[in-house]
Formats: C-alpha cells, structure tokens, sequence
C-alpha cells in the first residue's frame, strides 16, 4: 500500500513540475506589450463630417480591444489660415477627442497631411505644393514658412498631444505633387530627387514648427509607404532622407532635428505577412537607420492592416493575418515600439461614396451604422491585448507542487521514524 501511494505522489509531483515549466514558459511568451498595440481612426474628422461619428462610443470600443496608442487625422483646412481656427466648434471637437483619450488611457499621435489653398497659393487638391526653389522671397519659402507657422500653432494650441507624425506617405506621389499633377501622366509628376527634398524640408521645418510650439513634443517621420517594388521602396527612399541630411545642404546635420522616431507602413497587401516578405523587408529599412548612426532609435508602424472588401480576402482571413503581424513583429523587431493598425471601424459608403471600394473593408469592427459590430479581427486583436493569464496556472501547479512535495517527505520522515522505532534493542 505504502508503495502506490509513493509512486502517486512522484508521479503527481511529475505532473506538477511539468504544468508548472509549462506555464512559466507560455508566460513569457504570451507577456503583453501595451504599447505594442495601437490603432488608427479619423475620429475627428468623422465627428465633424455628416456621420456624426460618436467620439465616447469610438473610445468605448477602444477600451475594449485593449488600444493603448492612437492615430489621429487633424487637418489643416480646420485652420483659417496658419494661426487661427476657423471656428470653435473644430476645435472643440478636436479638444473632445482629446479628453476622452485622457479619460480611457489612450496616448494620442496627431498627424496633420494637407496644405490648403492659404498655404500653397495654389487653388488644386490639397496635396498639391510648388516646386522647390529656395530663393528668398519664392512661392515655395513663403509655402514652408507658413506650413512651419501652422505647425507651431498646432502643437501649442494642443498641447496634450505630445505626439506629432509630420504628414503621410510624401514620398507617394497621391500625397504630394505639383500643380500640373495628373495621375496618368508621369511627366507631370515631381521627380524622385526633388520629392526627396521636398520631404526632408517637410520634416525639418515641421519639426521645428512643432518644438517652438510644444518642446517636450516628440516628433516622428511622417510613414513611408509602399510603392511599385512594396517595403523595398521605402528602404530606398529612407536612405535619400539620410542622405540629403548628411550632405549639409539642409539647416542641420542632426537627425533628430527632422524626426525623432522613425515611421513606415509595411503594407503587404493581400498576403499573409512572412518572414520573406514582410520580416526581412522591414529589417532592411531598419538597416538604413543603422547604417546612418540612427540605430538607436525607435521606429513606429503608423499603418499596417488589411481590407476584407474587394481584395478576394475573408474576414477570417484578415483575422489571421493580424495576429500573424503582430508575432512576427514581436518576436523580430525589438527597435519597434507600436504598430498602429489600419483602421479601428470601416469607412460608411453613405458618407464617403467616391472611395477605392478596398477602403471599406479596414475596420476591424463594422461601421457605427451597423452598431460598431465586432468582426473575427476585433476578437484577434483582443485575444493579443488580454492574453491567458498563465501565471494564475503556474502559481495553482507550483503550490500544489509544494504541498506534495511537502507530504511525500513528512511520509518518508514519518515511515523512517516508525523503522527506527521498531528495531530490536541489543543487550
């Protein structure tokens, strides 16, 4: 009998230690990064367009994923000019927005893309600027000093915000071009060199606009985005950045005086990112940063995602893909602090008719008109954000652990002392 109840409790302490290993290592492999997790959504824009998206409700939602960090649209066609709102209601609205990520927790990144018409002079869309020329007194040096004015009178009026992404994917010619712009016609586009240029005074004087309205600001890249050749075009356009900054031709040879954290959107698209197409392709951007003395730095992911509307991809699929993007980026990029994902709830056709029919799809939740309903990718990005917690498992498995432990020495102690108690006394 004695020897059963000995081999349950060896055994039962075999089980223990195993179930114990076992949860510290998923632990560890599971432990959540807040500020890993983040989301884009043009809150205030939507607000303020005629949806009438409800600011509390989108925070709501937020909260419930897990969001820690958010991106957030501010335009300026808000502003009069470079100094003044056009009314208080823009700007309250924006306040607004702020209060509630306050309330929530929720850390936002502002980022401002648009030159209005007062900026550039020039009655077109509002991506369009003048071509470089940096006499004094030209169109272009007046466009920048007012862009860097705009962006001082931002960063003070909004203060809370400590974080600026200075503009979108200027190196994609959508985002920035010149007046005679057509997309079909690429003589009418700006050329490489100068839309580097372009972009390097876009982040110097943005920078410094941002600094003189807010010094404890952070300032961040505006994100690079894909092109013809995917995440290789942003390696090649990061490096002409570093470049012009380095030939001394710009106000200072200091990176940080452009950006102070880097930005990319390593978009693959419609497929599932991998160690070849999407790990590698990032850690090659990443080397430019190295290669140019900027190692140290950190870099953010201000849009990634995927659209389960037009691009043959399914909701379940766009699920997978999420939780796939996020592991990778876990276990191979530790210079990455947050992927901000692209979008928190779909864009409404009934509002914004004249979209890419893709640009439907983003929203890892439905639209506020089909009551912000969760789809498989909300439930993904949830599960990341509120992991199993192993460490209740482990500490059950390791007192349990104890306690056998525990009775299988007090019954070796104990059957000891009986042996010893009845052996024969000698004479």
């Amino acid at each position: 009998m004695r020897r059963k109840i000995v081999l349950f409790l060896v055994l039962l302490q075999s089980s223990l230690s195993v179930i114990f290993i076992a949860s510290v290592i998923m632990e560890v492999e599971s432990r959540y990064d807040p500020d890993l997790f983040g989301m884009h959504e043009a809150i205030t824009y939507r607000h303020l367009s005629d949806e009438k998206l409800n600011i509390s409700r989108a925070f709501e939602v937020l909260q419930s994923l897990g969001v820690r960090k958010i991106r957030v649209s501010i335009w300026r066609w808000y502003m009069r000019n470079s100094t003044t709102f056009k009314n208080e209601t823009i700007k309250n609205a924006v306040k607004y927005v702020i209060r509630n990520a306050s309330l929530f927790g929720v850390e936002i990144m502002g980022y401002v893309q648009d030159f209005p018409s007062w900026m550039t002079g020039i009655a077109k869309d509002q991506q369009t600027v003048p071509h470089r020329n940096m006499t004094e007194g030209s169109k272009y040096r007046r466009f920048l000093e007012l862009y860097e004015e705009s962006w001082e009178t931002l960063a003070r009026e909004f203060e809370e915000i400590k974080v600026w992404e200075i503009g979108n994917e200027y190196n994609l010619r959508r985002f920035l071009h010149p007046p005679e712009y057509n997309e079909t016609d690429s003589k009418t586009w700006f050329p490489y060199q100068e839309r580097v240029n372009i972009t390097t005074d876009l982040l110097y004087y943005g920078s410094r606009g941002i600094h003189t309205g807010n010094r404890n600001a952070t300032t961040v890249m505006c994100g690079l985005g894909p092109a013809a050749n995917g995440i290789r075009d942003i390696e090649n356009f990061l490096n002409s950045i570093y470049e012009n900054i380095e030939s001394g031709e710009w106000p200072s040879m200091n990176p940080n005086d452009f950006f102070q954290v880097a930005c990319w959107h390593p978009y693959t698209f419609n497929e599932k990112p991998t160690k070849h197409n999407w790990v590698n392709p990032n850690k090659a951007v990443y080397e430019v940063m190295k290669k140019h003395g900027d190692g140290n730095k950190k870099v953010v992911f201000s849009e990634m995602g995927f659209s389960d509307n037009c691009t043959g991809l399914f909701k379940e699929e766009v699920a997978e893909y999420l939780s796939e993007t996020f592991r990778l980026a876990k276990d191979n990029f530790p210079w990455l602090r947050t992927i901000y994902w692209f979008r928190l709830t779909d864009r409404d056709p009934e509002y914004d008719p004249n979209l890419d029919c893709s640009e439907y799809g983003y929203g890892v939740v439905e639209t506020p008109r089909e009551n912000w309903t969760w789809k498989p990718a909300a439930y993904a990005y949830e599960s990341l954000t509120h992991p199993f917690p192993w460490w209740i498992l482990g500490m059950m498995s390791g007192g349990c652990l104890l306690v056998t432990v525990a009775v299988l020495v007090f019954h070796h102690l104990r059957f000891r002392s009986k042996v010893l108690t009845n052996v024969p006394k000698t004479k």
